[in-house]
Order: C-alpha cells, then structure tokens, then sequence
C-alpha cells in the first residue's frame, strides 16, 4: 500500500528569483513552508494601488532587474548563491517547485507516489518537453543528472542527491528513486536539483556550462558580460503557455543608491535589494511599488563557547551569560533603530515562515535579571571580546547596535569589520584553529524547512568546516531530536520532535537572537504578474509589462 501524494499541474508554473541578502549571510539549500502567509495577497493590493495613480508605461517588452551582486556561473550543478540562482532559475526546472504559498507542487513531474516505509519515490513525468538544446525530458535524462553528482562529489548537485540509492527508469516517463533512510526534506531538496540535458553534460562540462543554457525552462541564455549583466530571452519552444516578456536583464549594480536611481529613472524594471534606510526615497512616488515581504532570514550573533579570556575564564561557555545577554539585549529597539522597522522580534530559532515552527517565549528585555545572571555567573565586571561582522554598512550598524547594548551589562564589545569573502574563510577554520568569538551573521534555508534551518548551524556533526555552527554548541538531545525526526513519516512526531529541538536551542541560547529580516524589492508601477513568496522569491513566469 503506498501513500499517494498527487497533485494536478496549476496553470501557473513558478520560477523562483533567489533574493539575495545583504553581507554577512550564509544560505542553506534546504527547505519549504506549508504555512499560507500575506505574501501574494500583499503583492497584489500594491500592484493595484500603484496602478490608480499612476500611468506609466514601459518603452519596451524587455525587462530589466537590477541586482546587487553578479553572477558566478551559470551551471545549476554548480551555482550556490542566491544571485546565481536567480538567473538559472529562469533556464532550468526541477521535477517539483513551491507555490506562492511555498507549498510543494509538480513541475517536470506531474504526479508522485511515496512509499509507507518512505524510502521510495515513483514520478510520473510530463511528456513533450525538450531542452533548449533540442533532446527530449525523460526519466533517463534525470538519472543522467543524478550520475553527474555521483561522478564528481564537488559539484552542488551531490549533496543534493546523496542521499538516492538508485534512480530507476520504469519507463520513457516513469522514475522511482530510492533513499538510503527515510528523509523527510526529500521533496525540498528536489526542488533545487535542477535538470540539465543529458548531451549538454557530456558535451559541454563544467566550462560549457558555465557559458549557456541547456535546460527546460522558459527563458534561454542570450549574452553575459563578466560584472555586467546577464540577458535571457523567451524560449519560444517552452512546453508551456510562454512567458509574456521578451527578455530578462539581470544588471550588477552594487551600490545601494544607483538601484534606487535606477528605479526612479525607469531604466530598472526591478531591484533587490532595497536597504531598509532607503526605503522612504522610493515609497511617495506613484510610479513605484514597494514590496514588503515577510522575510525567512534570520538574524543572530554565534557566540565561540571556547573563547578563552587572558584569566582562562570561557564566559560563552556559561549558559547564564548567554542568557544574559539576550535579557541585556533591546529586539524590538533594533528591528526600529537598524532595520527601521523591516524586521520583527525572534520567537523562536528559525522565522515563522519554516514548516515546524514553534514559538518559544521571547527574551524581553530585562536589564536587572541580564545583571543578576551575569553577577551570578561571576562576571559581573564583564570581560572584553570582539565580533566579526562584514563591512557593510547595514550589517556594521547592526554589529554596533550589539556592542551599545551589551556595554549595559560591562561586555566591552570590539567591532572588527571585514571583507565577506575573508570571514567566509576564517569562520570555515576547524574548532582547534578559528579565532572567531563573536560573529554578527544571519542564515536562510532555501527550501524553507526545519532541519535546513538548524543542523547546519547547530547540530554537533556540523562545526567547521563541515557546517555553519561557529558556537561549536553540541548538545547530545538536541543532535538526537534532529536525527530522529529527520527520519520519521509520522507528521505529528515530526512536528513534536522539531519542537523540542527549538526550545532546547531557546533556552540554551547558544546565540544571541537579534531578528528576522523582511525582504524588500521594489518595481514600476507598470510591472504586473509577479507574485512574492517569503523570503522575497519571486515568480518571473507569469510577469507583464504595460507597455
């Protein structure tokens, strides 16, 4: 007896715009929400409001994204952060995607079945779709895909794809997958593996890859420029209804004021992102629309339980210090001060936007309970320390926002600002090397799930350079809790198991909790079809310029 999970093909297919977030961000490719949000209902009420005061048209049928940051390549094998996946994402599909809701729906695979015991996956296929290159989609074609990874363990699509023991064509467009254990982020993780044609792989490797497009999606690689821009084009084979606009041009613009600039001037069509302190340049103008979106990214200090002052104290190592400063520490004062107000105060370890979220009781500020814990703890004179943060300047006032409130309860705070590639390598040092003691960083799983959204940054298995968890925190029962429900079928012992894990994670507070970031992007008036998904991921397929 299997469980059927089958699902009709909505009209509308997504493709996903990664939002790429501001410096200091590490990105997991795990995750997916069955929570509805606002997010498309929100999108809506603005592209109507704008459209009764405003007649702006665009001069043409090609539209043009500004972004902050350039692409690094453009094989979807490869690719890995969010700037990149933005543009693949409009050439290549996967066998399933989100919704607006960020629910899990068909896209190559039409319908799916899993087994009761969980380890099998069987999917029908859609039928009548090639690749830009002209070969056809079909089961072969995704086992060539998941032969690639298992060839060369560098690649992205290996950690993807692991965790398959075989990929079976049972016929032309039918495939079961077999798992090595039950894995409950099985259909998250299949959204991000996107397939590419089978002759581009043999043919065109890595380099080739590297250049062009050779995907089912419905736009095709047209031309790139190296910290330029890179344009696709309508794929006027797409097996389904087209796009509605001629090309898409992803521009690099890293300064934050020329993107505004940009948008005012109609010469961007979109730009992300929109600094929360620039806001207020664009929201007046009746020919922009601001987009305001509920955010999955989450803001946090790690504290190095090994950090050893000159005396040999470890003060991170004492739970009621890291409880204090989280009392000593003003949430809702920074989400105004830092984010002006485009972020909400933490209730838990990941954003209530993640499937299993449970809500935990929020550290409020209390600064004579931060100085008891702290007097208690024996350290009531505090202790100096330095914090790691990318030299950005959100991220820099954010990291001094930190330091202000910890000088309330003596922690005497360093600010060191660096370049984001230089942290990225010294906080992938191994426990017995890194110098990190405190880092002002912030994290979003991609598939928008729970263990993608903690075993990557606090589980025991994953200190550097294997994983994210720079407090180098190990705890036995929160391992156990994540493992556990990692390999259950059981929805309600998921669901318990999750939260059991985030209130150990709370209570022991192995960071300090600061926010969860909203994600702003903004557009023309004369912008219409996209649909925003939290996290600021953006529908492309269905957009439309009133030109």
């Amino acid at each position: 007896m299997k469980k059927r999970i089958s699902f009709f093909l909505a009209v509308v297919m997504a493709l996903t715009f990664a939002a790429c977030s501001s410096g200091g961000t590490t990105t997991s490719e795990e995750g997916t929400t069955t929570e509805e949000t606002t997010t498309e209902a929100a999108t809506e009420e603005g592209s109507e409001a704008a459209s009764e005061t405003s007649t702006a048209k665009s001069p043409d049928n090609d539209m043009v994204v500004a972004m902050q940051a350039d692409v690094t390549n453009l094989d979807p094998h490869v690719s890995s952060n969010g700037v990149s996946n933005t543009v693949t994402n409009t050439m290549y599909e996967a066998l399933v995607t989100f919704d607006a809701d960020a629910n899990i729906i068909p896209m190559l695979a039409k319908e799916w079945t899993m087994s009761e015991d969980g380890l099998t996956y069987t999917f029908v296929l859609n039928e009548g779709v090639t690749f830009h290159d002209g070969e056809p989609f079909n089961a072969e074609a995704v086992i060539a895909n998941w032969e690639r990874g298992k060839a060369d363990q560098s690649l992205r699509v290996y950690s993807q794809t692991k965790s398959w023991v075989s990929a079976v064509a049972d016929s032309e467009y039918q495939l079961t997958i077999t798992l090595d254990a039950p894995n409950n982020t099985f259909l998250n993780k299949l959204t991000q593996v996107r397939i590419v044609s089978p002759k581009a792989i043999e043919e065109l490797g890595k380099d080739g890859l590297a250049k062009q497009s050779a995907g089912t999606g419905p736009y095709v690689f047209a031309e790139r420029v190296d910290g330029g821009y890179t344009k696709v084009v309508r794929n006027e084979n797409y097996w389904r209804e087209g796009p509605k606009v001629d090309s898409l041009t992803f521009k690099v613009v890293p300064e934050d004021g020329s993107r505004i600039a940009m948008l005012k001037t109609g010469e961007a069509d979109i730009i992300t992102p929109v600094p929360p302190i620039q806001v207020e340049q664009i929201e007046g103008d009746s020919n922009i629309v601001v987009m305001n979106e509920k955010g999955i990214t989450y803001r946090y200090v790690t504290l190095n339980k090994n950090y050893t002052l000159a005396d040999g104290r470890q003060p991170f190592n004492d739970v009621r210090v890291r409880q204090a400063m989280n009392y000593a520490f003003d949430n809702e004062a920074f989400c105004q001060v830092v984010f002006q107000g485009y972020a909400v105060k933490p209730t838990s370890i990941f954003s209530d936007s993640i499937m299993y979220y449970a809500e935990q009781t929020p550290y409020d500020l209390d600064l004579e309970k931060a100085q008891a814990l702290m007097e208690e703890a024996g350290y009531a004179d505090g202790f100096p320390v330095t914090i790691w943060v990318d030299n950005t300047t959100i991220e820099m006032q954010g990291a001094e926002f930190v330091k202000q409130q910890l000088a309330q309860i003596n922690i005497d705070v360093t600010v060191e600002p660096q370049e984001s590639t230089t942290i990225a390598d010294r906080t992938a040092l191994p426990e017995d090397e890194t110098e990190v003691q405190m880092w002002y960083v912030n994290w979003s799983s991609g598939s928008y799930e729970a263990d993608g959204s903690m075993r990557n940054i606090l589980h025991g298995e994953k200190f550097p350079p294997s994983g994210y968890n720079t407090a180098f925190w190990n705890n036995a029962e929160f391992n156990q809790l994540l493992d556990d429900a990692l390999v259950s079928t059981d929805e309600a012992e998921i669901a318990d198991l999750y939260a059991q894990a985030q209130a150990i994670a709370w209570e022991e507070c192995p960071w300090m909790f600061l926010a969860n970031d909203n994600s702003i992007t903004a557009q023309r008036s004369y912008v219409k079809g996209l649909t925003y998904k939290p996290g600021g991921d953006i529908v492309f397929t269905t957009a439309e310029l009133d030109h």
